[in-house]
């Protein structure tokens, strides 16, 4: 086995040899604006690389001189939202929508129009694209992927290719600690838990230091307490590595929980691309609204510049005078008080209440005894226990801050 380590490493330097003469003689063949941008580019050397490749298989001269004379003040770091895609959508359903577009990002899927890019260097255009191991991204897939045969110190290890041995156990053992399973080195797969093994996989998608890392939806087969506990863990993780990371969910908490930006998808198309507190406090369409929970709705007419609701009146600015509309009120929204029968209360009649741990969900009913017709069921989130009994009547005073108008007939 020694033996074989030995020439397996062997191969390995030659292997890394030929690559650099290779990488020379390509360099020589180059504009010289694109070998000047690489001599003064302290890049990694693989990244440089890729560079030359994707110049020579799209014929990007100019671009490629431009990104690599962009580098030249400071090593590679790519920013935060380092990945664009612009991919057509051909017959793809809302669930395979999004994990496609990852793995086109990754190289995993061929690219049939549009392009991707990543750190502002395109990697794929139309066909011409450059492959999946060249593009020092790092991907952690739903179901992990880990090998079965592989202990965790081989799994993680598993994309570490090139330098000492000696640097590859450093950086498995510097892995391990960061994700707490230095006592499972020796471990395999189907001996650890669900969270054990998602934080194997993204330590073995971190351990070669990728510039980004992709997502498909991690924690989703976690149950709830387990997932709390590894979203948490992951995003210490994540910070700590600095690579720029896009993940796909569909739980909108753990958007807002993991996200320095959002990107709400509709149909295929980008309904809004925003910071967390904007996407929840300025949602770009109703669709986006409802997405991060189930607001009440009501119909109404814009009436210099307010639209009047059972709850109190919402401004609609920039909408004209008799346009109707609708108005989403977020459950939070409506505080509930004691009512007092002043006649500029809004009053509502308790139908149930419950406790939900953290807050309290309570339906409500606005209407007249009798005329059923004119009833209308809203829900209400209070902080804490709030449980008045059923029969109560309460007094909802509205924060406008939390209600958001948009045409009729806009999706939901």
């Amino acid at each position: 086995q020694h033996r074989q380590r030995h020439e397996r490493q062997g191969r390995g330097d030659a292997a890394r040899e030929r690559a650099a003469e290779q990488r020379g003689a390509r360099a020589r063949e180059h504009p010289v604006s694109v070998v000047r941008a690489l001599a003064a580019a302290p890049l990694r050397e693989e990244y440089a690389d890729r560079l030359l490749v994707l110049a020579e298989r799209t014929g990007r001269w100019d671009e490629t001189a431009q990104a690599l004379a962009g580098a030249a003040d400071a090593p590679f770091a790519p920013p935060s939202h380092v990945v664009r895609l612009a991919a057509a959508q051909r017959h793809l359903s809302p669930a395979s929508l999004l994990p496609t577009l990852l793995r086109l990002a990754a190289g995993l899927e061929d690219l049939q129009t549009g392009r991707v890019a990543i750190g502002g260097m395109t990697v794929a255009e139309g066909t011409a694209a450059l492959a999946a191991e060249r593009r020092g991204v790092g991907f952690v897939f739903q179901d992990y992927a880990l090998f079965p045969h592989l202990d965790v110190s081989a799994n993680i290890a598993f994309g570490l290719s090139g330098g000492p041995a000696a640097e590859r156990l450093a950086r498995v053992a510097e892995m391990l600690g960061q994700i707490g399973l230095s006592a499972y080195a020796s471990a395999f797969p189907h001996q650890l838990s669900g969270g054990q093994q998602q934080r194997v996989a993204l330590a073995r998608a971190l351990a070669p230091r990728p510039g980004v890392l992709l997502l498909d939806e991690p924690f989703s087969g976690l149950d709830l307490q387990l997932r709390e506990q590894i979203r948490d863990d992951t995003l210490h993780v994540l910070k700590r590595s600095g690579a720029a990371t896009l993940m796909v969910t569909h739980d909108p908490e753990e958007a807002m929980f993991m996200a320095d930006r959002i990107v709400v998808l509709e149909g295929g198309q980008v309904a809004q691309d925003a910071a967390p507190d904007r996407v929840y406090s300025r949602p770009a369409s109703a669709y986006v609204a409802n997405l991060f929970g189930q607001a009440n709705e009501v119909q109404g007419v814009v009436r210099q510049g307010l639209v009047a609701t059972p709850f109190g009146s919402v401004a609609a600015p920039g909408w004209s005078d008799d346009s109707r509309v609708r108005v989403l009120v977020r459950p939070e929204a409506l505080r509930l008080r004691p009512a007092t029968g002043d006649t500029q209360e809004y009053p509502a009649k308790v139908v149930a209440a419950r406790l939900l741990g953290r807050s309290s969900w309570v339906h409500l009913c606005l209407g007249a005894a009798g005329e059923t017709e004119r009833h209308l069921h809203v829900h209400a989130r209070m902080p804490g226990r709030f449980l008045p009994p059923e029969g109560d009547v309460l007094a909802i005073h509205l924060d406008p801050a939390q209600a958001f108008v948009f045409a009729m007939g806009a999706p939901t």
